[in-house]
């Protein structure tokens, strides 16, 4: 799990950054026409039309990269993605003065979207157990923007979006509990598991879908909270289906460690609903098996 900002490629000090000119796809005519003759020279011959998603470096005199305009439109945290990717090198700081202006919360998904571009899975990259190196292109976190439930979102995703990638070898139903109970660890949750004769008595569907493979089934539960209303979230853990194997194609049983995709939601979830200390009593369950 991440605790540093700049491991999502952001950062809170505009020091040394670019000034980033947002403007919205349906205003770029306007902004075009009212433009600097230096402004729009370049943009001309750039051939740059403004469609939302891009982005076009401005030259200082010296030749160096001075601002950049970007372009966004509807789908604010698809747009912040495609910001981030296309934008070059180096700290970037949006400058509210100079484009379309947003409230807090569209800032707060074009952010977002900017966080989950950077996310990639390289935890078997050379034996190292853990993420790359920090990204060299970073965003500053605009004023106003709930930091916490922003970062609360963005680990969350990246955790749930961990959890699916992790192969089936690894993310076992051990593997499921392992990951709750830091989770629970990390946001003072309580957690139970109940395995064994335990489930077989009292969850006996979750026994019987786990019960032959290597590593044993169980349901996990965590709770957190202590006042707002109960909120309960419910996760699908098959680690791996092994059902149809006679049927799939490779192909489709290659994809089958997916099959516990709705654990990882609900955990992601659940991370970011804690990280945001929302006034709710949360509860995840988590039925974990391998179906073999």
């Amino acid at each position: 799990m991440k605790t540093m900002i700049t491991d999502y490629g952001l950062q809170k000090s505009a020091k040394g950054t670019h000034a980033l000119i947002l403007v919205h796809a349906d205003e770029w005519a306007a902004w075009y026409d009212a433009a600097e003759p230096f402004a729009k020279n370049w943009i001309t011959a750039q051939a740059f039309s403004g469609q939302a998603g891009t982005v076009l470096a401005m030259p200082a005199d010296d030749g160096s990269i001075d601002t950049a305009i970007g372009v966004f439109g509807k789908h604010d945290i698809w747009d912040g993605a495609c910001l981030a990717k296309a934008l070059p090198q180096g700290g970037w700081h949006i400058d509210p003065n100079r484009g379309t202006m947003l409230n807090a919360m569209a800032y707060e998904m074009l952010v977002l979207g900017w966080a989950l571009s950077q996310y990639s899975f390289d935890r078997f990259k050379n034996g190292d157990s853990g993420k790359g190196e920090t990204t060299s292109k970073r965003l500053v976190i605009p004023d106003g923007v709930n930091v916490d439930r922003l970062l609360g979102l963005i680990e969350g995703v990246w955790f749930c979006r961990d959890l699916i990638n992790t192969p089936a070898n690894h993310m076992t139903p051990q593997g499921l509990e392992d990951s709750a109970t830091d989770l629970a660890k990390k946001f003072g949750a309580a957690i139970t598991v109940i395995s064994g004769n335990e489930l077989q008595t009292t969850f006996p569907a979750i026994n019987t879908v786990g019960r032959a493979a290597e590593i044993a089934p169980r349901l996990i539960d965590l709770t957190w909270g202590d006042v707002g209303p109960r909120i309960t979230l419910v996760g699908k853990g098959i680690t791996f289906d092994s059902g149809g194997l006679d049927l799939k194609p490779s192909k489709a049983m290659e994809m089958m460690k997916k099959d516990m995709g709705g654990s990882a939601t609900v955990l992601g979830l659940a991370m970011a609903i804690m990280a945001a200390e929302l006034p709710v009593r949360l509860r995840v369950l988590v039925a974990a098996a391998e179906n073999a």
